[in-house]
């Protein structure tokens, strides 16, 4: 079921196409989009984008990891980006289940 990911070329030229725009303007468009993302995550804005989702900075705590070769090293905090799905993509992504059809036994029971 895997497909090929997504690129933001893909993304110009679906939205130019749609609008009829110029492929060059769409694409400034989109990269002052994502500019203005980071723009909010660096400052360490919580960014809402309603019916899709929230992107936000989580600061992780230090930590201490073992390499393969067994070696030690310690890790200092850093921060990372999160995003959470808003209820309507979660949705889509899982829709419920259709429902079970009754059988033939419980149906006759109803009477």
């Amino acid at each position: 079921m895997p497909t090929d990911p997504v690129i933001k070329d893909d993304l110009v030229k679906a939205i130019a196409a749609r609008f009829g725009l110029s492929l060059n303007l769409t694409g400034k468009i989109v990269q002052t989009f994502l500019d203005h993302l980071l723009t909010g995550l660096v400052s360490g804005s919580r960014i809402e984008l309603r019916r899709f989702g929230v992107f936000a900075i989580k600061r992780q705590a230090p930590r201490v990891i073992t390499l393969p070769s067994g070696k030690k090293i310690a890790v200092p905090s850093q921060k990372t980006v999160t995003f959470t799905l808003s209820p309507a993509v979660k949705s889509k992504l899982n829709p419920p289940p259709p429902p079970k059809p009754r059988s033939l036994a419980a149906r006759k029971r109803r009477f």
